[in-house]
């Protein structure tokens, strides 16, 4: 199936790279509820901690020792971590109950092998599969039968979204040069 010509001929701009990923999903009649409480609480996770701090301070004057500043911050890293497994494990997440697998994706858009109905939204999450694994808390609805646009996403999620957006279209490109020579 050509998604990337699907995305076009329904107006969207993107550009597609061939990715499975698992996702959990769930449909919804709204924004709302208990699956929008799990989807602000994985944000907050997310949102909060050193990656927050580190991007507002930049820029400021640092007058320390900055290899001893990259060590406690990955320390830091570590301990958030654990501490995001923790809190998962302790407030386990909500049961979605439809499995699918991503054929494709791009930005903003989730391309699927199996059709769902169209005009149709979903609550889903799935692990993005980067160091660390975080796990992508999204709605989406259903444009085509096989494509999704995301239409709610937390601003550090997308941007990790976006980044394995672009990495998956490089190692295709990667793919494409090898097969060639």
């Amino acid at each position: 199936m050509d998604f990337l010509n699907l995305c076009k001929e329904i107006g969207l701009e993107t550009r597609i790279a061939r990715c499975v990923l698992d996702v959990e999903a769930q449909e919804v009649q709204e924004i709302e509820g208990k699956y929008l409480q799990e989807y602000i609480r994985l944000n907050q996770i997310e949102e909060s901690g050193i990656e927050k701090w580190l991007k507002l301070s930049k820029g400021r004057d640092y007058e320390g020792d900055e290899v001893m500043l990259e060590l406690l911050v990955e320390v830091y890293k570590k301990l958030e971590r654990l501490e995001q497994k923790l809190s998962i494990q302790q407030s386990p997440l909500l049961p979605l109950h439809k499995q699918i697998q991503t054929h494709s994706i791009g930005h903003g858009v989730l391309c699927f092998e199996e059709e769902l109905e169209v005009g149709k939204t979903y609550y889903a999450r799935f692990d993005l599969p980067v160091f660390p694994s975080k796990i992508i808390p999204l709605f989406f609805t259903m444009l085509t039968p096989h494509i999704a646009k995301i239409v709610k996403i937390g601003t550090m999620h997308n941007q990790s979204y976006d980044s394995y957006v672009v990495e998956c279209e490089r190692m295709e490109i990667r793919s494409r040069r090898e097969g060639e020579f």
